[in-house]
C-alpha cells in the first residue's frame, strides 16, 4: 500500500512541475492530405501531446505520426528536424486542437 501511495504522490508531483513548466495537455486530430494514403485505411490520428501552446502542440503532434509512419509510408524515412516537419505538414493536415487529453469513443449505439 506504502508503495501505491508513493506512485501517486510522485504522479502529483510531476504534473504539479509540468505545470509550473507551462507544459499543458493537448489533443491534435490529425487526417491524411493524399487520397493514396486513404486507401491503405489509415483513418485520422488523435494524438494527445504536452506542450507550451497549441501551435507546439500541432507541431509534435505532426512530428509523432511522421515518426510512427516512417518505415510504412516510405514519404518521411530518413528526415529529421525541419525536414521531417515539413514533410509531415505536406502529407498530414490539423483537423482540430483541443485543450486536455481526450480519447475517441468507439461504439455501436452512436
Amino acid at each position: 500500500m506504502r508503495a501505491l501511495i508513493e506512485t501517486f504522490k510522485t504522479i502529483r508531483a510531476r504534473h504539479r512541475a509540468a505545470r509550473r513548466a507551462g507544459l499543458r495537455s493537448y489533443t491534435v486530430v490529425l487526417d491524411w492530405t493524399a487520397k493514396a494514403y486513404a486507401d491503405y485505411d489509415y483513418e485520422p490520428k488523435i494524438v494527445t501531446v504536452r506542450a507550451s501552446s497549441p501551435l507546439a502542440a500541432e507541431m509534435n503532434a505532426l512530428l509523432d505520426v511522421a515518426r510512427s509512419y516512417a518505415k510504412i509510408t516510405g514519404q518521411f524515412e530518413g528526415l529529421e528536424g525541419r525536414a521531417l516537419l515539413l514533410a509531415a505538414s505536406n502529407h498530414l493536415k490539423v483537423i482540430a486542437t483541443f485543450n486536455g487529453a481526450h480519447s475517441a469513443v468507439y461504439s455501436d449505439h452512436f
